[in-house]
């Protein structure tokens, strides 16, 4: 299995480009996008839509290869506005998520060596699977029937935690901050786990005699458009590394 994890997008066209380049260099089986398309300090929803449109055409050019989750910029146009919400074609932008809702997942699974990752924008904390999901039965099948109905369902995603300026006392899935899964008290319900969101300068991991997190958000800007990460990639060929 050779996989390529895709962070934050946020209308960033060379990471197309890049992602193209090293497709072409790998042959890659998966290409799993974690979410955030949209938004961006210095651009509208004109480059939204064109990113947007982007996704789409390669998901359905080659819809087993290519996954998309939702991030919260997403959710953001689908009835819970976020910091940075445009409002300019905000209506064009909600009309084309909901066209395309059952090409976004909430989250993915990945067969990587003799592990199973779980990808998803921002991470699964026991607090939220304890709290939200388990509330209903075990967290896995509660979360694939909230995935069949996914626009009945973001009521589930709003929650957010003080750590990334909300009130809720856990964060969900898409919110998360990096620092509510590395210093989780108890060991990670879901202990593999490749998600985006936090900004990293590169693409960082931790790993653990239980746990294997990592984390690919590297193409994050400041609020002038200087860029906060390197703008690396990660990849998996029997195992990982990031690439350029």
């Amino acid at each position: 299995m050779k996989a390529l994890f895709i962070g934050d997008v946020h209308n960033h066209s060379y990471m197309f480009k890049d992602i193209e380049r090293l497709d072409k260099e790998y042959k890659f089986d998966r290409i799993i996008f974690l979410g955030d398309y949209v938004d961006d300090w210095l651009t509208d929803n004109h480059n939204s839509l064109e990113t947007l449109n982007t996704l789409f055409k390669l998901k359905e050019k080659e819809p087993d290869k290519y996954t998309m989750l939702i991030g919260n910029h997403e959710l953001s146009y689908l009835g819970f506005p976020c910091s940075g919400h445009h409002r300019e074609l905000e209506d064009l932008v909600e009309q084309k998520l909901k066209e395309n809702i059952h090409n976004l997942e909430y989250y993915t699974e990945i067969e990587l060596g003799n592990k199973t990752f779980v990808c998803s924008h921002a991470g699964f904390t026991n607090d939220y699977i304890c709290q939200v999901l388990d509330m209903y039965g075990e967290w896995k099948p509660v979360l694939d029937d909230l995935q069949k109905t996914k626009l009945q369902n973001l009521v589930y995603l709003r929650y957010c935690s003080r750590a990334r300026g909300g009130m809720d006392s856990c964060s969900s899935f898409v919110w998360t901050d990096r620092r509510e899964l590395m210093y989780c008290p108890d060991n990670l319900i879901i202990p593999y786990q490749i998600v985006g969101h936090t900004p990293a300068s590169t693409v960082g991991s931790y790993i653990s005699e239980s746990e294997e997190l990592y984390f690919v958000d590297t193409h994050s800007t400041y609020r002038n458009g200087e860029p906060y990460g390197d703008k690396s990639y990660l990849m998996y060929d029997k195992e990982f590394k990031i690439v350029y």
